[in-house]
C-alpha cells in the first residue's frame, strides 16, 4: 500500500522557515539567560553571605578584643597589685566584684606567680586550686595578655561561679538533617576568656587575672551580629527572613537568631550533618545548607579553643526562599521579554510569508484553471522577482500550447488517410519484409559457414606454412651444378594452390570485400525497425527510438555488413523477451575518443554471468534451435571495421549491446 504523502502549503513552509531559527536562537537564549542569571543569583548570594561571615567573625573578635582589654586593665589597677604582695589569701578584692557585675562577666580569678588561685569574685570562698596547666594561664604568667575560647565542664564552670552550670546546661533537639545524637543536654559551657599578668612594684610577674564571658543562650553577641550584618533590630519576630546568625558548640546552637516553627530561638538544635563533617575538619562551609528544616545559603567557620582544637563554629546565612523568589521572577520577566519577542516575530514571519505566498497561490490557481480548461488572459503578478519569471514563463508556455492545439487539430483532419496511406504501404513492405526474413536466415546460415570455413582456413595454414618452410630448405640444399628435382617444384606449386585456396576461404569467412559507402546510422536502425515487425510481431513490444533528437549520425563503412549486425543484435533482444518488454535503441557519440556508439538495450531475462564471456564464440548459442554463429560472425564484421562490441547483463534486469565504430574507415585502418 503506497502512502499518500501530506500536502502542505508553501506559506506553512516559509513560516516554518522563518520560525524555526527564530525559536531555536530564542531557546538558547531563555536557556543561556536562565542558566547566567541562576548561576549569577547563587554566586552573587555565596559572596555576600562570605562577606557577611568575616564581618561576624571580627564582631566575635572585637568580643574577645574588649574582654582582653577589661581584663588587661584590671590587672593594671594598684589595687590589685598591693592584695598580690601583701600574700593574704582571703582578702576580698572590692574592685574585683564591681568589675564582674559591671562588666556582666561570668567569672573573674586572680592567680597567684605559682599558678594557685588566690582569689574568685565569683566564688570567693573556694581559693587553693591550682592552674598551672591551664596554657591560658601559663602564658599569661610569661607576661603576655592572652585571650581566646575555652569550654568547660559544669564542674569547672561551678568552682569559678556556682550559678553558672544551671546557665550552662541546654537541653538537645531532634533536628532534620543532623546527625544522630545520644546525649539529651549539652552540660559544657563555650567561654570567651582573657587572661593579663598582674605586675608587682619591681616589674616582675606577681600573678595573673582572667575572666570569662559564658556563650551558651547569651544572645547578645548573635543579636549584635545580626543587627550589624542584616540591618535588624534585637527583637526578633516570627518569619523574618532578613538573615540569621548562630554560634555553634561542636554542632549544637548554644546562641542564635534562628526561629523554630513556634517563634522561639532554636538553642539546642543542631547543624545539619554534612556542614559538621566539613567543619570537623577544620574547612570553611560556603553554600546551601539545611538550617532547621528549611534551606538556606550559609557560611560556617570553625572556632578553635585557645589550644587549637575545633570547639565549634560561627554561621551567618540568608533563607534561599526570597532568592528563589527574585530568581523566579526576574526569569519570569526575562521570559516574559523573550515570548514578547517571539510572538512580534511569530507575527512579522506571518506577515511575510503571506505576502510571498499570495504570488504563488495566484499562480497556482490561474494554473489550475487553465488545466480545466478556461480560457483566461495572461496571468500577472505584481512582483519583480523568480514567481514573476515563472508567471511569464507559464504564459509563454500558455500561447506554445495554444498554437500547438490548432496545429493538432489541422493534422487530426488529415489522421484517417494518412491511416489508409500507411496500411497500403505497410501491405505493399510485408512481402518484401517476408523475402527480407528469408535473406537474413540465409545470411545467417552463410554466416556460420563462413566461421567454419575461418577456421578450417586458420588450421590448415599452419601446417601449411611448416610444408612450405621445409621446401625451401630442401630447395637451398641443392646444388647449383646440379638441375633441380621436379619433385620439388611440384610441392612448392601445390602449396602455392592450397595458399590461394586459404586466401579464398578467410575472403568468404570475411564475408567478401568490404564496399565502403557514407551512411546514416539512425536511416539504417530506422529501416530495421521497421522491417522486423514482418519477422516478430510488435504488438506485445514497446520500441523506444532514443536516437532521433540527438541529430543524425552519419560513418564510413560496409552497409550491408552493419545492418547484418544491427539486425542480429535488435532480433536477440526481442527473442530475449517471450512475454513482451521494452526494446531501446540509442546513438551517442563519444568526445574523447571520437567514436559513434550504438547501444540496443532490452527488459528480458539477462544473460548469466558465466556464459557472458562465451557468447561471441562460434558454434554457442543459449537459443533453442540456433546456430551459435550470429554473435560471432557480427563481432568479426565489427572487428573488420575496426570497431568494438560489448554487453553488460543482469539476470532479470535484460541485456545492453554496445557496438563502437569510428566514423572514418581510414582512421581504423
Amino acid at each position: 500500500m503506497r502512502i499518500r504523502r501530506l500536502r502542505s502549503s508553501i506559506r506553512f513552509k516559509l513560516t516554518v522557515a522563518t520560525l524555526v531559527p527564530l525559536v531555536s536562537a530564542i531557546t538558547v537564549c531563555w536557556l543561556l539567560g536562565v542558566s547566567l542569571i541562576t548561576t549569577r543569583f547563587y554566586t552573587q548570594a555565596q559572596q555576600t553571605v562570605e562577606t557577611n561571615l568575616y564581618s561576624a567573625r571580627e564582631i566575635l573578635l572585637g568580643e574577645t578584643a574588649r574582654l582582653s582589654d577589661i581584663i588587661r586593665l584590671t590587672g593594671q589597677t594598684a589595687e590589685l597589685s598591693l592584695a598580690m604582695d601583701a600574700n593574704a589569701k582571703t582578702s576580698q578584692s572590692p574592685p574585683l566584684q564591681l568589675i564582674l557585675h559591671n562588666e556582666r562577666l561570668s567569672f573573674l580569678t586572680m592567680v597567684d606567680r605559682y599558678g594557685f588561685v588566690r582569689y574568685r569574685a565569683g566564688n570567693p570562698g573556694v581559693t587553693g586550686d591550682s592552674k598551672q596547666k591551664e596554657k591560658l594561664i601559663a602564658d599569661a604568667l610569661k607576661g603576655v595578655v592572652a585571650s581566646g575560647i575555652m569550654l568547660l565542664s559544669s564542674e569547672q564552670a561551678a568552682r569559678e561561679n556556682p550559678q553558672l552550670p544551671q546557665l550552662i546546661n541546654i537541653p538537645t533537639r531532634q533536628t532534620p538533617h543532623a546527625r544522630p545524637y545520644s546525649r539529651q543536654a549539652e552540660n559544657r559551657g563555650m567561654f570567651l576568656v582573657a587572661a593579663a599578668p598582674v605586675m608587682a612594684h619591681d616589674g616582675s610577674v606577681a600573678g595573673v587575672l582572667y575572666g570569662g564571658v559564658l556563650m551558651n543562650g547569651d544572645n547578645r553577641l548573635v543579636d549584635r551580629i545580626s543587627k550589624v550584618v542584616f540591618q535588624h533590630g534585637e527583637n526578633l519576630e516570627p518569619g523574618h527572613t532578613t538573615g540569621t546568625a548562630t554560634l555553634f558548640l561542636d554542632d549544637i546552637r548554644i546562641a542564635t537568631t534562628v526561629l523554630d516553627s513556634s517563634g522561639q530561638r532554636a538553642i539546642g538544635s543542631m547543624m545539619s550533618a554534612d556542614v559538621y563533617d566539613q567543619i570537623s575538619r577544620g574547612q570553611k562551609w560556603v553554600g546551601k545548607a539545611f538550617v532547621l528544616d528549611h534551606q538556606n545559603i550559609a557560611a560556617y567557620v570553625p572556632l578553635r579553643d585557645y589550644r587549637g582544637s575545633v570547639v565549634g563554629a560561627l554561621y551567618v546565612g540568608v533563607p534561599e526562599q526570597p532568592y528563589r523568589q527574585l530568581r523566579f521572577q526576574i526569569n519570569l520577566l526575562f521570559s516574559g521579554v523573550l515570548i514578547f519577542v517571539t510572538l512580534i516575530g511569530v507575527g512579522l514571519s506571518a506577515w511575510f510569508s503571506r505576502r510571498l505566498s499570495l504570488p504563488v497561490k495566484a499562480l497556482e490557481e490561474e494554473v489550475r484553471r487553465i488545466a480545466a480548461g478556461e480560457k483566461l488572459p495572461d496571468i500577472s503578478v505584481d512582483s519583480n522577482d523568480e514567481i514573476a519569471s515563472l508567471a511569464d514563463e507559464f504564459n509563454i508556455m500558455k500561447h506554445r500550447l495554444a498554437e500547438r492545439e490548432q496545429e493538432n487539430l489541422t493534422l487530426n483532419r488529415t489522421l484517417e488517410e494518412k491511416v489508409l496511406k500507411r496500411t497500403r504501404q505497410l501491405e505493399e513492405t510485408s512481402q518484401e519484409l517476408l523475402n527480407a526474413q528469408k535473406e537474413l536466415a540465409q545470411a545467417e546460415r552463410l554466416a556460420g559457414i563462413g566461421m567454419l570455413a575461418s577456421g578450417v582456413a586458420h588450421e590448415i595454414n599452419n601446417p601449411l606454412a611448416i610444408i612450405r618452410g621445409n621446401a625451401e630448405l630442401l630447395q637451398l640444399a641443392v646444388n647449383k651444378d646440379e638441375p633441380e628435382p621436379d619433385e620439388l617444384e611440384t610441392i612448392l606449386r601445390q602449396v602455392g594452390r592450397i595458399e590461394r585456396i586459404v586466401r579464398n576461404l578467410r575472403s568468404f569467412s570475411r564475408g567478401g570485400l568490404q564496399l565502403v559507402s557514407r551512411f546514416s546510422l539512425a536511416q539504417v536502425l530506422d529501416d530495421i525497425l521497421d522491417q522486423i515487425g514482418h519477422q516478430i510481431p510488435l504488438e506485445q513490444y514497446r520500441i523506444v527510438r532514443d536516437y532521433r533528437d540527438e541529430g543524425d549520425f552519419e560513418i564510413e563503412g560496409d552497409e550491408d555488413q552493419l545492418r547484418q549486425v544491427f539486425t542480429n543484435l535488435v532480433l536477440n533482444g526481442l527473442q530475449s523477451m517471450p512475454a513482451g518488454g521494452v526494446l531501446t535503441l540509442g546513438i551517442t557519440r563519444n568526445d574523447s575518443e571520437r567514436n559513434v556508439s550504438v547501444k540496443i538495450a532490452d527488459s528480458g531475462s539477462g544473460i548469466p554471468a558465466d556464459l557472458l564471456e562465451k557468447l561471441f564464440t562460434p558454434f554457442f548459442t543459449t537459443k533453442p534451435g540456433g546456430t551459435g554463429l550470429g554473435l560471432a560472425v557480427s563481432y568479426g564484421i565489427v572487428k573488420d571495421h575496426g570497431g568494438e562490441i560489448r554487453v553488460t547483463s543482469q539476470e532479470g534486469l535484460g541485456s545492453v549491446f554496445t557496438v563502437e565504430l569510428p566514423p572514418w574507415q581510414d582512421e581504423a585502418r
